[in-house]
């Protein structure tokens, strides 16, 4: 019988807990990081928002220059640069 004892829900759990004790002995042996390389995170955090919001606003100025519908695409396509800077960012902090 190759069945295996334990239901899924724990296989999950020991699984997550596996990675979090991974985590914690890789954050002993490296360490803290310096000053110098949180402040280059918040950076590199910044720039991860902001590109694709400017980009959205410049292709949504283009747009309603070509036409002429006031700020629709503008709008529009501001919140989804934010969406998908947040989005990026999110992924950037919660990498494995």
């Amino acid at each position: 019988m190759s069945e295996n004892p334990l239901p899924e829900e724990d296989r999950a759990w020991l699984g997550q807990v596996r990675q979090q004790w991974q985590r914690q002995l890789r954050s002993r042996r490296e360490g803290e990081p310096s000053l110098l390389g949180q402040l280059a995170s918040v950076g590199v955090l910044g720039w991860v928002v902001v590109v694709p919001t400017l980009l959205g606003i410049a292709l949504g100025r283009w747009l309603d220059a070509q036409l002429r519908t006031g700020i629709t695409f503008t709008g529009a396509l501001l919140l989804l640069g934010l969406l998908l800077g947040g989005w990026a960012a999110w992924r950037w902090i919660h990498r494995p």
